[in-house]
């Protein structure tokens, strides 16, 4: 005898674990603000590879993804660093030239080196060419911008 209302019967979805809900919710989180943190730096930090198509990521693959963005992140902070180190380098190269002049003879400052648009340059040039070096009259000339 068989009973007609009988259903097949079907496994359950299976349920992430509370802890692997709480370490995607995690990791996630890490992610987003990495990417903001890469956002913020500008345009030249590249972008993630293209994947082929919706997904859901497993948790190796969120913690893949949230590495590489702590290296990419790395990289870009580092470089704006230096830049920073650089133009502070150059405006005190720039300070240094403007109140001794003599003791920075045909150094050469440049408004790129100073963070700066356009094309001015400062250069440390003698007084009355070959007599003013000589005599040891130094002077900053600016020059009047881009040719």
């Amino acid at each position: 005898m068989t009973i007609a209302h009988e259903r097949p019967v079907t496994s359950p979805r299976p349920v992430a674990a509370p802890d692997e809900h709480a370490a995607r919710a995690q990791l996630r989180a890490q992610i987003a603000r990495l990417e903001h943190r890469l956002a913020a730096a500008g345009p030249s930090s590249g972008g993630p590879a293209p994947v082929p198509g919706p997904r859901v990521l497993d948790l190796g693959e969120l913690e893949r993804v949230r590495d590489d963005l702590v290296e990419r992140v790395g990289v870009v902070e580092r470089a704006a660093a230096d830049r920073t180190r650089a133009i502070a380098a150059a405006h005190a190269r720039l300070a240094g030239m403007l109140a001794d002049p003599a003791a920075h003879r045909g150094a050469v400052v440049t408004s790129a080196d100073l963070g700066e648009p356009g094309c001015v340059r400062w250069a440390v040039r003698p007084v009355l060419g070959p007599v003013g070096r000589l005599a040891g009259w130094w002077r900053v000339r600016m020059s009047s911008g881009c040719p």
